[in-house]
């Protein structure tokens, strides 16, 4: 909680940092660094729609996420190869500021310069947990909170880079989510945005249990359309045979 840079989700005022919890003095509001030390912005009950739908998904299948992936990207080549096919398209410089949005079991952490100061947000407390884990595993540098990424506790112009790799597909609010992510970066920051294609969905919708939260959904179509106004420099591209799209960005 050190550096000021937190602001309460629900009004945008300004929190001052007590001890284990965030303080909005205009309000009276805490939020609270629990024992695991994941700070809470939002309660359970609040998760509603697309969200809730994806959330109880992750939740349920947190425990095994990580094994199910290491089975998943064997295909790839390896966990580290199929990550960096992504994490290659950061830019992330020594004594940065990072944001990773959705940031589930901190996995991609672990493959980036240790060098560097980073948050984490995840809808999915299931998931926040085992990034504890990897977090006291591997001794990563993060802050981890349980927070909406429709609505970031953060100040504007707060992370050097801001990236989310799997969920928007499944937001309620895609446009509000990437609007969030925007605000917070700062100018020239590197936002990257990347997830399965149509492709992809199709096949996972077909299947039992992990093919939930796929079904009944928009199709899929990468949100370049929803990128706001003051972001330049916008690149899209597929990987992995049309399975992935990433797109990047600069904020101006």
């Amino acid at each position: 909680m050190k550096k000021k840079i937190w602001k309460n989700p629900n009004n945008l005022n300004e929190l001052e940092v007590d001890e284990n919890c965030l303080i909005d003095n205009r309000t009276g509001e805490r939020f609270v660094e629990d024992e695991n030390g994941i700070i809470q912005f939002i309660q359970k009950e609040e998760i509603e729609g697309s969200n809730k739908k994806s959330t109880d998904f992750y939740n349920s299948f947190a425990p095994f996420y990580e094994i199910g992936q290491k089975i998943w990207y064997s295909f790839f080549g390896g966990e580290e190869k199929a990550r960096m096919d992504y994490l290659n398209y950061l830019d992330i410089k020594e004594n940065t500021t990072v944001l990773e949005v959705s940031i589930g079991t901190a996995a991609n952490v672990k493959y980036l310069t240790r060098n560097a100061d980073y948050y984490g947000i995840d809808i999915s407390m299931g998931q926040l947990l085992q990034s504890v884990k990897n977090k006291n595993k591997y001794k990563l540098s993060i802050t981890l909170c349980y927070a909406n990424a429709e609505s970031l506790p953060f100040k504007d112009n707060s992370f050097d880079v801001v990236y989310h790799i799997g969920g928007i597909n499944l937001f309620n609010d895609k446009q509000k989510a990437i609007y969030e992510m925007v605000r917070v970066a700062k100018k020239g920051a590197k936002i990257m945005i990347c997830d399965e294609t149509e492709k992809v969905a199709q096949k996972y919708e077909k299947l039992p249990y992990f093919g939930k939260p796929f079904k009944n959904r928009e199709k899929i179509v990468p949100p370049i359309k929803l990128l706001p106004e003051n972001v330049e420099n916008i690149k899209s591209i597929e990987i992995r045979k049309g399975t992935l799209y990433i797109i990047t960005c600069n904020k101006k």
